[in-house]
């Protein structure tokens, strides 16, 4: 057990240094799109209630009476109502449809190093299974080696005690 701990030991070490860096890879990745999700959704936020306001300067500035008020109204709320469009396309862009979930990369290695430890386990356990039958076995042959040497005792013993009478 000591022998595989022993070589499991720098293998165990390399993939906790890789999971580190993929970790940190993945943070970053997701740090970018949660950032960018945000950005958008709050220019997108601002953009509408800036154009919320302006609809509303809008409709006061129908009632006034003057030639270019409400164009300039309807300019000025068409306006953000564009930036609010710019800034939800900008969110929904963040994430592509072939992107991988946050940590589906980290993951997907973890479960591959599960499945390969799993597999260098049981090759250990057959091998610890081989080892100790082979020790049983050779328990077996020296204790019939041992019986027989004593049968063979006996037997001597037999024939010089049927001698000497």
């Amino acid at each position: 057990m000591l022998e595989a701990l022993s070589r499991l030991a720098p293998a165990l070490l390399r993939h906790l240094f890789a999971y580190g860096e993929l970790l940190r890879e993945e943070t970053r990745d997701a740090w970018r799109t949660v950032r960018r999700q945000a950005l958008g959704i709050a220019v997108a936020a601002a953009g509408g209630l800036m154009a919320l306001l302006m609809g509303c300067v809008w409709v006061i500035g129908a009632t006034w009476d003057g030639p270019n008020r409400l164009k300039a109204l309807a300019a000025l709320c068409l306006g953000f109502v564009l930036v609010a469009l710019i800034g939800v396309w900008y969110a929904i862009t963040g994430l592509q449809p072939g992107q991988p979930r946050p940590f589906q990369r980290l993951r997907a290695e973890w479960l591959a190093d599960r499945e390969e430890l799993e597999a260098f386990d049981r090759s250990s356990r057959r091998q610890a299974g081989a080892a100790a039958r082979a020790e049983r076995e050779h328990q077996q042959q020296e204790q019939q080696e041992q019986q027989e040497q004593e049968q063979a005792r006996r037997e001597q013993e037999q024939e010089r005690w049927t001698h000497e009478q």
